[in-house]
């Protein structure tokens, strides 16, 4: 696997500004160094994410058809028992195809997050994957709860990250305030979102 870095440079010049990073202004260097023998890695499963998915949907899909069967009655219109079956298959059948559909979108890139003695490695779902060393980590923490939970890594610049030259969609980054953070989806990583934050708060302290 090669890896783009970014020229050393004043965080202002930074190329990436805006939710995509732009790697069109890295360079490639070689590999990255190997991860430590301590290496821990945290993992989105396909099965994970198709149960998540499902989970998330149905609720949304069985209050849609909810709604028209109340309505339907309370316009006087007879349900018998086909429409009930047709109901259950009707929140079904979407609830399969939408989860499916998920999963095999993220194709052969389901994100994935390994901290090492190295540094700290992470890619989101159907992107390229990023490595900082220990010194350029800010910060990390997480945003939402449950399945949306999402990490953000904010590096101390984008210049010091180094970027997999690989044929996948950029790196998702956030902007607030002049400050840019990388975001991970992790709410169906395993271990979970709370034990991926207290390793990564373990490693960064240890490397201050």
């Amino acid at each position: 696997m090669t890896w783009d870095r970014s020229s050393d440079g004043d965080h202002s010049a930074d190329p990436i500004t805006s939710r995509a990073a732009d790697t069109s202004l890295m360079a490639t260097v070689d590999l990255i160094p190997a991860p430590a023998g301590d290496a821990v890695t945290f993992r989105l499963h396909r099965s994970r994410l198709w149960l998540g998915m499902a989970l998330m949907l149905m609720p949304v899909i069985l209050l849609v058809r909810g709604t028209f069967m109340v309505l339907a009655a309370t316009t006087g219109l007879p349900l018998d028992a086909w429409d009930f079956a047709e109901a259950v298959m009707g929140v079904l059948l979407p609830t399969i195809a939408g989860a499916t559909g998920v999963t095999l979108g993220a194709g052969r890139n389901p994100g994935w997050v390994r901290a090492s003695a190295a540094g700290l490695e992470f890619a989101a779902t159907g992107r390229k994957p990023v490595f900082l060393p220990w010194s350029a980590v800010q910060s990390v923490g997480l945003r939402f709860t449950g399945p949306l939970t999402e990490l953000l890594v904010t590096p101390t610049s984008l210049n010091a990250a180094t970027v997999a030259a690989l044929p996948t969609r950029a790196p998702r980054v956030r902007r607030r305030s002049g400050a840019a953070a990388f975001i991970v989806d992790v709410g169906l990583m395993t271990p979970g979102p709370s034990a991926l934050l207290a390793e990564l708060n373990q490693r960064l302290a240890a490397h201050r």
